[in-house]
């Protein structure tokens, strides 16, 4: 091939090569996108429907100091003869009966589980899967909208993103302006990112791609009307402390669009064990959550994978909203240009944000 190249260069000259080369409608492209924003995909806009017992008596929950009379029974764990805090071993404590969402929707997908215990989506309207959140979504901690990420997960996000490694999308297709198949590749960087003067992570950044497989993902993809979707598949992602020990998504689904400025905005939804999401908290109480709550909420919610002796679900349904930005993608080894960063919609297509709704806020 390279033979031929020289001929038509020697008999036509290098203008016209060029030409042909770079006319080429063939040509596959390569966008990059450094995730942003990453967290548990909340939906506030009816807190009294979601959690009515919530919002009938905000101030139902009551903080008393251990150790003195009158307090509630305090549960220990006793592990070889010794006493071991509960929240290594919930086990131990019972169930605290926790108000789970019963509102009518949530973001997520279609992952086969129980028709029993399906949300709408508010954007596709589809019946979808999301546990996690009916676990989660009554308690403070997640009363949250977008711009505004969970306050559990705030602190834990801004701290990896100024001390870890990012984490890459790579977008690859013959025409992204266009409806078509797509490669979508998903790896960490070297580096942290980069922030803004604003405090987000800024636009058009070179990174280079960490060449570990560990964290190397290559998915079949689709956009359809601006929409990019994957086909289901396995996500694996290395975390970092405090955020996510680890991103472990089975039956992974994905959907994202553009918005204003080339940054794309979407879900991640899927099945993940429910007790490595739980110790991020178990692990580290934050004060005044109800760790314990949440534990048993997600053990009696989740709905797959069941333990071939005890029966009981090892896995749960759940969502997470992604932002990403344009960025640069470079090759350790050699410096190559792996992706470009583009301030095109993806499928020649531009949505502009939704506006978030009001949350009404209580404590649980």
């Amino acid at each position: 091939m390279k033979n031929v190249i020289r001929s038509f260069a020697r008999r036509y000259g290098s203008l016209a090569l060029a030409s042909i080369v770079f006319a080429s409608p063939a040509s596959a492209e390569t966008r990059g996108y450094l995730i942003s924003w990453f967290a548990v995909a909340t939906n506030n806009p009816d807190f009294p429907v979601n959690c009515p017992i919530a919002a009938k008596d905000p101030d139902r929950v009551k903080y008393v100091a251990v150790g003195g009379e009158g307090n509630g029974k305090k549960y220990t764990a006793t592990v070889n003869g010794q006493p071991e805090s509960v929240l290594a071993y919930p086990d131990a404590s019972p169930d605290p009966g926790l108000e789970t969402v019963v509102g009518p929707y949530a973001y997520g997908f279609d992952l086969g589980s129980a028709a029993t215990s399906k949300f709408i989506d508010p954007d596709t309207h589809e019946k979808v899967d999301n546990q996690l959140w009916r676990a989660v979504g009554c308690t403070v901690s997640f009363q949250a909208t977008p711009p505004v990420l969970p306050y559990s997960e705030t602190a834990p996000w801004g701290t990896m993103l100024d001390t870890s490694p990012g984490y890459a999308i790579q977008i690859s297709g013959t025409d992204l302006s266009k409806d078509g198949p797509v490669s979508v590749t998903l790896d960490r960087t070297v580096r942290h990112p980069e922030r803004d003067a604003a405090g987000g992570v800024r636009t058009g950044v070179t990174y280079v791609i960490d060449p570990s497989p560990r964290s190397h993902n290559v998915l079949k993809g689709e956009i359809k009307n601006g929409i990019l979707s994957i086909q289901p598949d396995y996500i694996y992602l290395v975390g970092t402390l405090p955020f996510y020990t680890q991103i472990d998504l089975k039956n992974a689904h994905m959907r994202l669009h553009s918005e204003p400025g080339g940054k794309i905005v979407g879900y991640w939804g899927g099945y993940a064990d429910w007790r490595a999401w739980i110790y991020t908290y178990t692990a580290r109480p934050a004060g005044g959550a109800n760790d314990l709550g949440l534990y048993w909420a997600l053990k009696r919610l989740a709905d797959a994978d069941p333990d071939p002796v005890t029966g009981e679900n090892r896995m749960i349904s759940v969502t997470w909203r992604i932002e990403a930005v344009p960025a640069f993608f470079a090759t350790l080894a050699d410096g190559k240009l792996m992706a470009v960063a583009s301030h095109e919609g993806i499928g020649g297509k531009v949505q502009q944000p939704m506006i978030a709704a009001t949350a009404v806020k209580s404590v649980q």
